[in-house]
């Protein structure tokens, strides 16, 4: 990242903090199974991701969840393998102002939208995904531990560089599921 890039991206995070602040929203733990509404964010790196996050949505939907999806690729272009459904939005580089923050309309509907369950599924850090999460008024948000996230995530799942994407998605149904227990193995 170049300097010019280095101080809009930091004058975007000092914006979402003060954005941040202003929130109000009530949290209430909920697992994956339990969720009737489940907002998804992930960054498109390459067609296996979609094809792993398009098998999750699957998977949700014969579950009969409300699913709904924003994915950020770091090019100009949707990339060819990407089909764009009536739930699904995508995010590019043309999308983001110049403090990296996404401008589409639907980003402020996603945002607006009280899921019983946000998952962040990018496994490093892409501030337009970040900025979406933070301000989501979703009733849990989760994702990828990172010390500078607390603000953004009530619950963070820490997973190596090395964990694939199947795994991260397996880890975040596994400790959602633990949070909904009670000490006797009773839910709550």
């Amino acid at each position: 990242m170049n300097f010019i890039t280095n101080i809009f991206l930091r004058t975007g995070k000092l914006a979402l903090g003060k954005e941040l602040a202003r929130q109000n929203r009530q949290r209430k733990n909920c697992s994956i199974s339990d969720a009737k509404s489940i907002g998804l964010l992930y960054y498109l790196a390459d067609e296996a991701t979609y094809n792993t996050v398009e098998a999750f949505v699957k998977s949700l939907n014969e579950q009969q969840k409300k699913v709904r999806l924003i994915c950020y690729t770091n090019t100009k272009n949707i990339p060819h393998y990407f089909i764009p459904k009536l739930a699904q939005d995508i995010i590019t580089k043309k999308d983001l102002d110049w403090s990296q923050k996404p401008t589409n309309s639907f980003v402020r509907e996603f945002m607006g939208e009280k899921f019983d369950l946000l998952l962040d599924l990018s496994m490093a850090d892409y501030f337009p995904l970040q900025y979406i999460a933070a301000l989501s008024a979703a009733s849990l948000k989760v994702g990828q531990y990172e010390e500078t996230h607390t603000a953004y995530y009530d619950v963070m799942i820490k997973a190596s560089h090395l964990t694939s994407l199947d795994e991260y998605i397996l880890q975040i149904d596994h400790y959602l599921n633990m949070l909904n227990q009670e000490p006797d193995g009773q839910q709550i």
